[in-house]
Parts: structure tokens; sequence; C-alpha cells
């Protein structure tokens, strides 16, 4: 009958050399993977989190780029630059309209030759002039006055009735300084190019008193196409030399 093991057992010398080499083997791996084990767990993170933005440069500054709208038409294309900060109601009302679509397909319905253009009334969809001017969206915001934001050649502003806070969707566009208006109507943007469109439909052909009912009226539907933005966001401020 067999003994216990490892009772009576003789181990050679040669073979107790062997297991004092894989026990040290063994040690030496489980020391090598603690000593592994932040790498590992950092590889993996990063791997997670996807490719990062490099560092910023040193002494380099973060500034605040304003949102941008291009605005196609059948008159040709213009790109207003929104005052983000200095009229956040005003910019935000206008930006979640231009994100619905609720501007595609509107006419501008009154143009004033080295006044303004204005549109952004949805009764300018259907084929009755006559009730042009007279939409709006669903809400209205306040009034939103900053004295820092004028009527300067191409500033953009909310249209409204006599009510201060009656301003929905209808916008206006200045074909040249109107400060005339300054206080009593909010500007929260300014276009920033293509101010030969701008022009080009300030100067079309109205109704005149022809129609007196439709005096500024265009005669030729000036329709927006498309609007399409880019949102405000922070980026490197440009190299000054």
């Amino acid at each position: 009958m067999l003994g216990g093991v490892g009772k009576g057992i003789n181990i050679s010398p040669l073979i107790w050399e062997r297991m004092r080499e894989v026990k040290g083997l063994k040690w030496s791996i489980l020391i090598l993977v603690i000593l592994l084990l932040p790498a590992l767990i950092w590889a993996k993170a990063a791997r997670d989190e996807g490719p990062s933005s490099p560092p910023a440069a040193a002494g380099e500054r973060m500034v605040y780029v304003n949102t941008t709208v291009e605005v196609t038409t059948n008159y040709g294309s213009f790109t207003i630059m929104l005052y983000d900060q200095g009229a956040p109601i005003t910019t935000d009302n206008f930006k979640m309209l231009v994100k619905r679509g609720f501007y595609i397909g509107t006419k501008f319905h009154r143009v004033i030759d080295d006044f303004v253009i204005q549109g952004g009334d949805p009764n300018s969809k259907d084929n009755n002039p006559y009730n042009d001017g007279w939409g709006g969206s669903e809400e209205t915001i306040p009034l939103e006055i900053n004295e820092s934001l004028t009527h300067v050649d191409g500033a953009v502003g909310m249209a409204r009735s006599q009510d201060p806070d009656s301003a929905s969707s209808q916008f206006y566009i200045c074909d040249g300084p109107q400060h005339q208006l300054d206080g009593s109507y909010a500007v929260f943007g300014v276009v920033i190019e293509g101010m030969d469109t701008v022009r080009r439909i300030a100067s079309a052909e109205t109704y005149g008193m022809r129609r007196p009912l439709l005096k500024d009226h265009p005669v030729d539907d000036i329709v927006i196409l498309s609007m399409e933005m880019v949102e405000g966001h922070l980026a490197p401020s440009p190299h000054q030399a």
C-alpha cells in the first residue's frame, strides 16, 4: 500500500533546482504584471475615449466664434453673424426657427431701397400678397435692447408691431445705417458677407402707388431657399503678428 504523498520520497538536487527556477519565474511574471498594470489601464482608457485634441500651445488663448447663418435666396446669398452673447434671447429664438426650417420658402415681402428689407413671415409662403407682414411664429419674445448693438449698415433686427414685446419671426436687414431705429428695435446680428445681395433685394421693383396696399411689396417673389447655420463655438485666437 502506498504511503502519504511526500513521505519517504527522495527528490534529486536537479529536480529541486528546476522547481526553484519555475517558482522564481512565476514570481517574475507576477511582478511584471503588477508593474505593467497602470500602463494597460491607461491605454484602455485612451482607446475608449478616442483621439484627443493636441494640448493648447503655451500662451494660446481661446476666443468665442459667433454663430453664422448663410441665407440663400433666388437673388443670391448673404451671411449673417449673430450676436449670441449680446442678444441671447433674440438669437436663441432665431436659431430655433432656423433649425426648424421655419424660414424656408418665406419671401422678403417688404423692401425699401436705402432703408430695409424685411422677411420671415410664414404668410408669405402662399400666393396672397395681401396677408404678408401679418404673420409670425407661435411665440413672441420680449424686446431685447443692447445699447452697444446699433443699426449699422447690414444690421439685422427683429420686426414687431406697436407692442414692444410682440416680435416673433419677422426680421429685417438695414440697407445703410439706420440709427433712428436704435433703442426701439432689437438688433441681434449683422451681415458679414454678401451685402451686394442685400442691396440687390432692396432695389427690387415694388408695386408702389399702382397698388397702394402693396406699396413696398416686390413685384417679383424674393424667396429664401435655404439657411445653413454654424453654431457658436470656442476656438484658438488667431496668431497676432
